[in-house]
């Protein structure tokens, strides 16, 4: 039996990588994109050269039903096989009712969706590693504990949302994606948008021209992953068997540590090393100044994921890809590539985020 995919997050970049990944595993599929009214010019340009199997649903996670015909429900739920809920209102400066709304209220619409589906093969649900909050230590896979405490609304509202998702594990077969921070394409260095470690770059190139400083001294690691081992990772881990009922961290297992990442950035935009530490709490001070942030291309709220004592337990991630030849390379080996990628567009507005 061919799959037939019911996806949210559509025109998004991790669900167009992974339609078109999808595509190319079960070409004779067929695909329905869950996309909010005002995204169908967009959607339709980035499926001009795709097949005729992908359909495009006008709809809207964050209504009942998703906003769909009872007659549309029925019709998709009899057919579905394969649920993947990408949507989510990704932002660490939103306000909390927004982000309840999309990420918890919506993923709770999606599972009452999936809960329809007499033919469901897997449902697929793309968590995030941070909803741990601010837990420091060894964060393990197959678990989400109460955080002492959450650095923003994103963290909290994707916590709650995964929480919900995992009290269905025992009733459906489902699949959680927790990724790290994602960086463009290991080989094109392609990427939608200019945050995480691009803050870093934007920060860099500010203050070329004069002696580069580390945020602060510490040994903490900053967990990236780039989009093309996401996508890779959760077509296998969505299909096999092996992924059923199972949580991964999908990021490197060897993470680099911020000095590290920072210093080979550096490198590779300026063909210098950091050389003088600037302390943490003046840095704070001076990205509270919103025009100073704003000039440096640096909001405050990342600083927090740059001396995060966490680390991400991949070993069920590392087993269950074990000779499918799928792995995440070390951040050396494709640094370079997603800093091209940066230069050659660091003026586009459409990328940047801050």
């Amino acid at each position: 039996m061919n799959p037939t995919y019911f996806i949210t997050g559509y025109p998004g970049f991790i669900a167009t990588k992974l339609v078109s990944a999808l595509q190319k595993r079960h070409p004779s599929s067929t695909f329905y994109l869950l996309i909010l009214k005002h995204e169908r010019k967009i959607a339709e340009r980035k499926l001009r050269s795709q097949a005729g199997n992908i359909h495009l649903v006008d709809g809207d996670i964050t209504k009942y039903d998703l906003g769909l015909a009872s007659q549309t429900i029925e019709e998709l739920t009899e057919e579905v096989t394969h649920v993947i809920h990408l949507a989510a209102l990704y932002d660490l400066t939103v306000a909390y009712e927004p982000a309840y709304l999309c990420n918890v209220i919506g993923t709770k619409n999606i599972l009452s969706f999936v809960e329809k589906c007499p033919s469901l093969l897997r449902f697929c649900y793309f968590s995030t590693a941070y909803v741990s909050g601010d837990e420091k230590g060894l964060i393990m896979e197959n678990e989400i504990c109460m955080p002492s405490g959450f650095r923003n609304y994103y963290e909290q509202t994707k916590h709650e949302a995964e929480v919900q998702v995992r009290e269905k594990m025992k009733e459906l077969p489902i699949t959680i994606i927790r990724p790290g921070i994602i960086v463009g394409d290991s080989k094109t260095g392609e990427t939608l948008k200019f945050d995480g470690p691009y803050f870093m770059m934007q920060f860099i190139m500010r203050v070329s021209k004069f002696p580069i400083p580390y945020i602060g001294k510490t040994s903490s690691k900053i967990h990236l992953v780039p989009v093309d081992f996401i996508i890779e990772a959760s077509v296998f881990l969505m299909h096999d068997s092996v992924g059923r009922s199972k949580t991964y961290h999908v990021l490197s297992p060897d993470s680099p540590s911020i000095h590290e990442a920072y210093t080979l950035l550096c490198q590779e935009l300026l063909g210098k090393k950091p050389s003088w530490t600037l302390n943490r709490r003046i840095a704070e001070r001076f990205l509270s100044i919103s025009y100073i942030s704003k000039w440096l291309g640096v909001p405050l709220e990342t600083l927090s994921y740059f001396s995060h004592d966490a680390t991400y337990d991949t070993s069920q991630l590392v087993q269950d890809l074990e000779g499918s030849g799928i792995e995440c390379w070390p951040f050396n080996e494709y640094v370079s590539s997603i800093v091209q990628y940066y230069k050659n567009n660091a003026y586009d507005k459409n990328l940047i985020r801050y």
